[in-house]
């Protein structure tokens, strides 16, 4: 059994002292917090919801194994050790006991087991299940050991476990509660779901059954949805909330000259793309190229972004795993050649007709950068038509198969920790977030074999050709690394944020 590293446990043993101490002395949660924020998400169930608000708020309420802290860096939570089988089929997981849900009921590795195991069950519909295919199925051993019984080997298998999709989630209330869990799902974190209002607005209060060595800091957390910009800046200038997310450009320097707010500039692995649906006129690779030349990305993340964004140079986004990452040269802006490779393809101008869609509120200046872009495509030729819509249909489009898709590509941004994690969920054949039907059998197989080796040269090699074919067959038209730009008042203390956006509070404190 591979032990946790000694000042972890050291950690955790002066935590479980804290505990341990005179109810007199433990700190009560005091103060509230508001957070402004553009989009809520469709669902809090961490094995169906994609959105980085949806992650920090399931922090909040749930538990896993694992956790990524603030520098996508994974951490404990439950878990208290691992170890692999010689054959890296079995890993095995040792995890505190005593732990409870809200509700009561109790979360040891029996509870860990069923929870995983709905994730790995086709029928729950969970975007991830393709990607912890590879889990195979979870076995709880006593009260504190859960073995996952892999279908291969996977040496990013602690990843796939630290991630918000992978959190715990209580089955019997899930059986109970139906669709209702994704509104007020049972957990065992510091806080609980008070009020899940779609559209308007999530309220979190202190878990009073948590028994963790972490308990709530704060009496309430309440996420405030405001889809206008200028609506969320004001809200900051005049206090009504302490933190905003999507600082626009525009916006900064009225920001920065407040008494009482400042806006923070984070590292961010978000990449935002145009991901194609890869049938009719996109199977073919001029007309894909035509699309990814005729782009102005120095332009438009300088007068549309204002400096918010950097031209992609690959797939992967900065921080997402640097030492697997690989970058290629920037893509050039050539609408001349553009308009050949279309009529190569045999597409005079007017003759090509394609639809994109775009969201509301969920990206930096999502809707001006679709319009941008609209622009750019029918001046090569393409009568481009920008599906602009609200954020629930947004999501309903861009989740859907790629066989039963009406548009031809949608904007979506990704930002998701570990190489492995990232391209496996996005490239290999059939899986469910792979939403343009790409489909490559030499990706595949290097996906495979990048999950079988932990040999760090090895995997530079096998991920370095994955990110390779992604960039020469383009699938997607790729754009930019959009930067993060939060305003936050001056009175909150121990905000943190990671590179994919997601909001850290566990740390946090309000001092007015």
């Amino acid at each position: 059994m591979t032990s946790l590293p000694n000042r972890i446990l050291r950690r955790a043993m002066l935590a479980l002292m804290c505990l341990a101490a005179p109810l007199a002395v433990a700190a009560q949660p005091t103060g509230q917090i508001r957070i402004a924020i553009g989009i809520d998400p469709d669902t809090l169930d961490p094995n169906t919801n994609a959105l980085p608000i949806g992650n920090a708020i399931d922090l909040l309420v749930l538990n896993g194994l694992y956790r990524l802290g603030a520098t996508n860096n994974i951490e404990p939570d439950l878990a208290t050790g691992y170890a692999y089988s010689a054959d890296g089929k079995v890993l095995t997981v040792k995890m505190v006991t005593g732990r409870r849900f809200s509700n009561g009921d109790p979360l040891n590795a029996e509870a860990v087991a069923a929870s995983f195991n709905r994730l790995l069950d086709a029928s729950t519909g969970s975007v991830y299940a393709g990607l912890y295919a590879s889990l195979g199925k979870a076995v709880a051993v006593g009260e504190d050991t859960v073995e996952f019984h892999l279908t291969e080997p996977n040496g990013h298998a602690l990843m796939l476990l630290a991630n918000t999709a992978a959190s715990i989630v209580n089955i019997a209330a899930v059986r109970r509660m139906g669709a209702q869990y994704g509104r007020r799902p049972v957990g065992s974190g510091p806080y609980v779901v008070k009020d899940y209002i779609g559209g308007e607005r999530i309220s979190l209060v202190p878990n009073t059954a948590y028994n963790g060595p972490s308990p709530a800091r704060l009496r309430q957390i309440e996420f405030i949805v405001v889809p206008e910009d200028g609506s969320r800046m004001a809200m900051l200038e005049t206090g009504e909330v302490d933190i905003v997310e999507r600082v626009p450009p525009e916006a900064i320097p009225a920001i920065q000259a407040l008494r009482n707010a400042e806006v923070l500039f984070l590292p961010s692995m978000f990449s935002i793309n145009m991901e194609m649906v890869l049938r009719g006129p996109l199977t073919d690779a001029r007309v894909r190229r035509a699309l990814n030349i005729s782009v102005d990305r120095e332009g438009i993340t300088r007068a549309v972004l204002g400096g918010l964004g950097t031209p992609s140079v690959g797939m992967v986004g900065p921080g997402t795993q640097d030492d697997l990452r690989r970058t290629f040269a920037p893509l050039p802006y050539d609408p001349d050649q553009a308009k050949a490779l279309l009529r190569e393809a045999g597409y005079g101008p007017g003759q090509l007709s394609l639809t994109m869609t775009c969201p509301t509120g969920r990206y930096i200046k999502d809707v001006q950068v679709c319009q941008a872009l609209q622009g750019l495509w029918q001046a090569i030729g393409i009568n481009m038509r920008a599906n602009i819509v609200d954020r629930g249909t947004w999501t309903n489009v861009v989740s859907t198969p790629p066989d039963n898709r009406r548009d031809n590509m949608g904007m979506v941004g990704r930002a998701t920790a570990g190489i492995d994690y990232t391209l496996y969920r996005l490239f290999y054949t059939g899986v469910g977030a792979n939403r343009t039907g790409f489909s490559n059998p030499r990706v595949d197989e290097l996906l495979r074999l990048g999950r079988a080796t932990t040999d760090l040269e090895r995997q530079k090699q096998i991920y370095g050709e994955v990110q390779q074919i992604i960039w020469d067959e383009e699938p997607f038209v790729f754009l930019w690394y959009q930067k993060q730009a939060l305003g936050v008042s001056k009175a909150v203390k121990g905000f943190e944020v990671r590179p994919d956006e997601t909001m850290l509070f566990w740390n946090i404190a309000v001092q007015r």
